[in-house]
């Protein structure tokens, strides 16, 4: 199934969620904080070393740097959306999140792309950068490098949840809710 601008004729909503549910926001809290506390453990298992003449200078960066990620992250989930569908994204503010939305009609594997592709392209960066950051900037990378990978969180819940659906769905995620379409039951 293709990409669509508009709902075929032959598909009906069979799903809808929003991931600021309860259930839902739990289960994206518990997996940012499995997530956080593994790269925790990583930098403490490796003597990992973070040092700074300036740790004033250095929070004061790794707070530019989270605010700049998430940007990043958001508007990569806005080019992979346009560039699966050709359609525009939309982006909103809704505290504390960041979010992406567009009206096109995604089939799963595009949308899954679209779910991860954050995730994967700036943890392939940032992984690389952390072999060429001054030793004074190493923390505020791996922040983000961590950030990276935890804050998906949700993004990777969506890709659960959109592996159960059957195979020609279309999922449309406006930003605020994630709807799933598949072809009408013919009796």
């Amino acid at each position: 199934m293709k990409n669509k601008a508009h709902l075929p004729t032959n598909y009906e909503l069979t799903n809808s969620y929003d991931l600021k549910q309860t259930k839902l926001n739990l289960i994206i809290q518990i997996t940012f904080i499995i997530i956080a506390g593994i790269f925790v453990l990583i930098a403490f298992l490796s003597n990992l070393e973070f040092s700074s003449e300036n740790n004033g200078t250095v929070a004061l960066i790794t707070i530019l740097s989270v605010n700049i990620y998430m940007i990043l992250h958001e508007l990569t989930h806005g080019v992979s959306i346009s560039m699966l569908s050709k359609t525009k994204s939309r982006y909103k503010f809704r505290f504390p999140f960041l979010t992406t939305g567009t009206d096109a009609y995604l089939n799963k594997l595009s949308f899954i792309t679209v779910c991860l592709a954050p995730s994967m392209l700036w943890g392939l960066i940032l992984g690389i950068l952390m072999f060429f950051i001054p030793q004074n900037y190493l923390l505020s990378l791996y922040i983000v490098l961590a950030l990276n990978f935890a804050g998906s969180a949700g993004d990777y819940l969506q890709v659960v949840l959109v592996l159960k659906t059957p195979k020609d769905s279309l999922v449309k995620d406006d930003g605020t809710k994630t709807n799933i379409y598949g072809m009408k039951k013919t009796e």
